[in-house]
């Protein structure tokens, strides 16, 4: 009897954790895996941002050769054709099947970039994806981006909403993400790209393929700073809810070019690396 009622008590134990699991409720490890993922989204589509305006700048440039010699990302091995008869216009990065660029990173597929102009301002460009992996990282989805420049204080400003679906390896899901953000690009000196930086703030919607959903927000009082030199976020705060009400911040540091973060629950805090 005190067997059958033992195995009775693990049966409903397990019942009640598969139940919640369905429910969508966030756990701890939950917790950590979303701010994980949604970190490496975040700088994964910063990167493409900024791989697209360099594929772009070096197309219109009257300096393409130094451009490629100052390029942060992009390689000579990926493909990068631009259709200036078609309307809209069409730019067009191919990586192939394999293409390692100048961060290090291997990316395959391609990026196609839509405009009516890419030379006036404001410009308005829609990316899409074709098979498109980077590092393992699936993304498929569509972004629009509507620029603004200053050339007085050599500063863009862009605004940007996003609609992708990252497929992460590893056997770690997919998940979705729909965000409405405002992307400054500060600039350092002409020609030399290694000191820019991109200021973002607004709001991102994280879905998980489980159902688990997140809302991230980004104030311009605390914005996230994405360092082109070292690829990763190095400062900025975010406030996080789920849709179960459990709510967390995740704080980048104070400027320096790590992997880093602190994540706070309730009170306590512990460090995240982000791979």
């Amino acid at each position: 009897m005190k067997r059958l009622n033992l195995f009775f008590a693990i049966s409903l134990m397990f019942f009640a954790f598969n139940s919640c699991q369905k429910d969508g409720v966030v756990t701890a490890t939950d917790e950590t895996t979303l701010s994980l993922q949604e970190t490496q989204s975040e700088e994964a589509l910063t990167d493409i941002d900024l791989l697209a305006d360099e594929a772009v700048d070096s197309n219109i440039s009257q300096l393409k050769s130094a451009d490629i010699v100052n390029n942060m990302y992009l390689s000579d091995c990926p493909v990068v054709t631009f259709n200036t008869t078609a309307s809209p216009e069409v730019l067009t990065i191919d990586f192939g099947t394999s293409c390692t660029g100048k961060d290090g990173k291997i990316r395959s597929g391609k990026i196609i970039i839509t405009s009516e102009s890419f030379k006036t301002f404001p410009s308005v460009r829609d990316k899409s994806f074709d098979n498109y992996i980077v590092d393992g990282k699936k993304i498929t989805g569509s972004i629009v981006k509507t620029i603004l420049k200053d050339n007085v204080n050599n500063i863009r400003t862009a605004q940007i909403t996003e609609n992708v679906t990252i497929n992460f390896p590893d056997n770690e899901g997919s998940s979705t993400r729909v965000s409405n953000i405002t992307r400054q690009y500060q600039r350092g000196a002409l020609g030399i790209r290694n000191d820019n930086q991109v200021v973002s703030w607004g709001t991102v919607e994280f879905t998980r393929l489980s159902g688990v959903k997140m809302n991230k927000t980004i104030t311009a009082e605390n914005p996230l700073v994405f360092m082109a030199d070292c690829h990763h976020i190095v400062s900025g705060i975010v406030s996080i809810t789920t849709s179960n009400n459990r709510s967390w911040t995740i704080d980048y540091g104070n400027g320096d070019c790590d992997n880093l973060a602190t994540l706070t629950i309730g009170g306590k805090a512990k460090i995240i690396k982000i791979r």
